[in-house]
């Protein structure tokens, strides 16, 4: 056999060298999109062409251009993926059932029929327009492993942003003592996030962390919900700590509270990132624009268990017209998917303007998440997180997030829904 020419074996390199680029070459999807909400809060545009290579946005372009792979939304409105900044995706709780046996059997759960039970609720979360959520607590700690799993591909889901447990001083709300068991059996039923002292608190934010924590969950005891002349259980020396550990090991604090004002102005001022549920008042909201804290009301739950909900809705118009970043967060746990959607309307029913209430589930949720620049917009540089609508979602902002408003779905680059 006589050897190969120099010229054969030239041409034999460049041919596969052409092979293993063209398996390595961009993917590149053009998306026409007829109505574009390129930054929600702004102008809608019109007749414009999505440039999406390697799941990342590299242009918008006026008039539709040409190209390999064209998604056709000429009669879509078309916006950037929407978040979910306050859900507990392997929650399950019966609100017309006791709940201290609901939690206490969460904790006993079997890990792999918690993630198992999740994974149709992460896919219908996506389906439904949500790409990113953030997840705050999580009795069956499995989250860390699911969010994980969606990352790497293995499951269709959210993005997600997770904190298994909720920190909480001893005596709060997650103390063992309170879930109906017997004190032998405790151990079994416990919270890994409890601490008392700042020396525990500092412990168990480090280890939380440590295990894979995004963000840390601060949760205030309700104690002084049924017994009012308690105005809180933790101390401020605890609340600093948590929240000045979790700042020096760059995660943001998510701090739940239950409207009691001797806590929520001091964790406000202590520096949580923030807020959640509420209701707030004047001083409140005066504290959050001082120190840039974000507002995450979740109306939705609060009128499901009937917590203050006409004070709620006061306080997300008032704390909106003052310029408190109002953040979208649905409590999602106490209920499904399906009625995530409604959140939309209640924004809207305390005084946002529609387009108001969309940047609330985009771009002020992605600031508040430290991910401003690359989630929440449509524009170059931003990951390719980006879904549609048969209607304008601002003329009915509270079908916004129903699966059956949203028709197509991509996520990073890939789609995973398209009902064109």
């Amino acid at each position: 056999m006589r050897p190969l020419s120099k010229f054969s074996f030239a041409v034999m390199f460049a041919a596969v060298a052409s092979v293993a680029w063209a398996q390595n070459a961009p993917t590149t999807t053009v998306i026409h999109a007829g109505h574009l909400i390129a930054e929600p809060g702004k102008p809608p545009l019109t007749n414009r062409s999505v440039i999406v290579e390697d799941g990342k946005v590299v242009a918008v372009k006026e008039g539709f251009v040409a190209g390999d792979n064209v998604v056709d939304l000429k009669d879509a409105w078309v916006m950037p993926g929407l978040i979910d900044m306050h859900t507990h995706l392997t929650g399950v709780l019966d609100l017309a059932a006791p709940t201290e046996p609901q939690i206490a059997m969460a904790y006993m759960r079997p890990p792999a029929e918690a993630v198992l039970s999740m994974l149709p609720r992460a896919k219908a979360l996506l389906m439904s327009g949500f790409t990113t959520i953030r997840s705050l607590g999580d009795q069956s700690s499995t989250q860390y492993a699911l969010r994980d799993a969606i990352n790497k591909g293995l499951v269709v889901g959210p993005r997600m942003f997770v904190s298994e447990p909720q920190i909480s001083v001893d005596g709060g709300d997650l103390d063992a003592s309170r879930w109906d068991v017997r004190k032998d059996l405790e151990q079994y039923v416990s919270n890994r996030g409890n601490c008392t002292g700042v020396t525990e608190c500092i412990k168990v934010v480090r280890q939380e962390v440590r295990r894979g924590a995004d963000v840390v969950k601060l949760r205030q005891s309700g104690l002084p919900f049924d017994a009012p002349k308690v105005q809180m259980v933790e101390s401020q020396a605890e609340v600093q700590a948590i929240i000045d550990t979790a700042h020096q090991l760059d995660r943001k604090v998510a701090a739940h509270v239950i409207g009691s004002p001797a806590y929520l102005h001091m964790v406000i001022a202590a520096g949580a990132d923030t807020i959640e549920h509420g209701p707030v008042d004047d001083a409140a909201i005066a504290l959050m624009k001082k120190h840039g804290t974000a507002y995450t009301p979740t109306l939705l739950a609060g009128k499901m268990i009937d917590f203050r909900f006409q004070e709620g809705l006061e306080g997300v118009g008032k704390a909106y017209r003052a310029g408190v970043p109002i953040i979208f967060g649905t409590d999602l746990g106490i209920f499904d998917v399906e009625q995530s959607h409604v959140e939309f309307g209640l924004l809207a029913q305390a005084g946002m303007p529609p387009e108001q209430v969309l940047r609330a589930a985009t771009v002020n949720a992605a600031n508040a998440l430290g991910r401003g620049d690359s989630l929440g917009m449509i524009a170059p540089g931003m990951i390719a997180d980006i879904i549609a609508t048969k209607r304008d979602p601002l003329t009915k902002i509270d079908a916004l997030g129903d699966a059956g408003e949203i028709s197509f779905v991509m996520k990073e680059g890939q789609i995973f829904k398209d009902a064109r």
